[in-house]
């Protein structure tokens, strides 16, 4: 199995929208559909592990600025 290279996240996330557009189209063979299946599965967890890298390099950055918790996003919140 040849190793494939792992897209950046906004790469990552165009290629599973062209993806999910032609997997929509609907006019691609069943072994076809379910290659593209396999690479959006592959895809997603790229996605996924960009974004848990992402959030731990957020966490160190508070831990070495002295704020120890992340707090949950909230858009109506305010208070700034």
């Amino acid at each position: 199995m040849a190793k494939r290279k792992k897209l950046d996240y906004e790469a990552a996330v165009a290629e599973l929208e062209s993806l999910v557009e032609r997997l929509e189209q609907g006019d691609i063979s069943l072994e076809e559909s379910l290659k593209l299946y396999e690479s959006g599965v592959l895809l997603t967890r790229d996605c996924q592990e960009a974004l848990q890298n992402a959030e731990q390099k957020v966490q160190m950055l508070l831990q070495q600025s002295g704020q120890t918790n992340l707090v949950d996003f909230d858009p109506n919140n305010t208070d700034s």
